[in-house]
């Protein structure tokens, strides 16, 4: 894929294809940043936390916009899935201090299938779903027949370091993030 511009917001948000997230936008450069993503071709969330003390990934996840609603506090709340992650090459900021990326799509996990391991994660992934009404509201289709499914989904839930969950966004990662996951949540 070549590269495109697209606007960038960094948050401290890790999100793997197919995750969705609701965002809350108020201030005036995201909200011009939801305006070019709906006329254009979506947004990257820039995972980033200001209290690590690591350097930021130079990967995002490229999101479109899916639903978009105002909360009761006048908030535009907007629901994100990641298309795909992307390599980020240069960020500039414009007069209105919104940041823009030069990206290029980045290769993730394969489709995997469900193997001892994983179903047993699903199992419970699954339940958190069925206990978390928002959680399980924003994703009307649920995969917990595909491995890699589960595992993302479970990384962006656990309560890791950005720095540490940014392991698993290399293509090879799958079994590393599988095994972190079997250590976390299996070994109750």
């Amino acid at each position: 894929m070549p590269t495109i511009n697209l606007p960038i917001f960094p948050l401290p948000i890790f999100l793997l294809p197919r995750g969705v997230t609701r965002l809350r936008i108020f201030e005036a450069r995201y909200l011009k940043m939801v305006s070019l993503a709906m006329k254009n071709q979506g947004f990257v969330i820039f995972s980033h936390d200001r209290d690590e003390k690591a350097q930021p990934m130079s990967v995002g996840s490229w999101v479109e916009i899916i639903n978009f609603d105002q909360g009761e506090d006048g908030v535009l709340l907007i629901d994100v899935r990641c298309k795909c992650l992307v390599d980020i090459k240069a960020i500039t900021q414009d007069t209105d201090k919104l940041h823009h990326g030069d990206v290029s799509a980045k290769i993730h996990w394969p489709d995997i299938s469900l193997d001892k391991t994983t179903d047993k994660l699903a199992k419970s992934l699954s339940k958190v779903f069925i206990d978390n009404a928002e959680l399980n509201a924003l994703y009307p289709k649920q995969h917990f027949d595909q491995g890699d499914w589960v595992v993302a989904r479970w990384l962006e839930l656990i309560p890791v370091k950005l720095a540490e969950k940014s392991l698993f966004v290399d293509k090879d990662s799958y079994s590393q993030a599988k095994e972190l996951l079997q250590r976390i949540i299996l070994s109750e």
